[in-house]
This record gives C-alpha cells, sequence and structure tokens, in this order.
C-alpha cells in the first residue's frame, strides 16, 4: 500500500459500500436491511484500510520528526 492510488480505490470503495449499504438499510424489506448493515461495516473496515495507507504515505515518524524523502 505505498502508493498514492491504493489510499484513493480504497477510499472510494469504502465510500460507494457504505452509500450502497445505506440505501439497502432504508429501502430493503426484510433480509435487505441485515445485508445493508453488512455492507456497512465492511465499507468502515475499507476506510480503515483507506487511514492505514494514509498513514504510511506521511513524511513523519513515529517520534514526530520529519524522515528523509524516499529516493
Amino acid at each position: 500500500m505505498a502508493s498514492p492510488k491504493t489510499q484513493l480505490y480504497l477510499d472510494i470503495t469504502a465510500k460507494g459500500l457504505c452509500i450502497l449499504g445505506a440505501a439497502l438499510m432504508i429501502f430493503g424489506r426484510g433480509a435487505w436491511f441485515y445485508v445493508g448493515v453488512a455492507i456497512v461495516v465492511l465499507g468502515v473496515l475499507f476506510i480503515g484500510g483507506s487511514l492505514v495507507a494514509t498513514r504510511n504515505l506521511r513524511g513523519r515518524g513515529w517520534g514526530g520528526t520529519n524522515r528523509p524523502p524516499a529516493r
């Protein structure tokens, strides 16, 4: 997950899953509501993956100091 495109794709996928899940929860009947809940949970997991990818791209170390740029 070292490329900015990975973070972008994870972010787009996560938002799409959350919107789809919310639509299923609002408009779905019966078991589709629970499918919507599961899709929203999956979207939240993708958001977590996106945040981890973003953290890996930032230029700060654990101590808060700037790391030298990668070559």
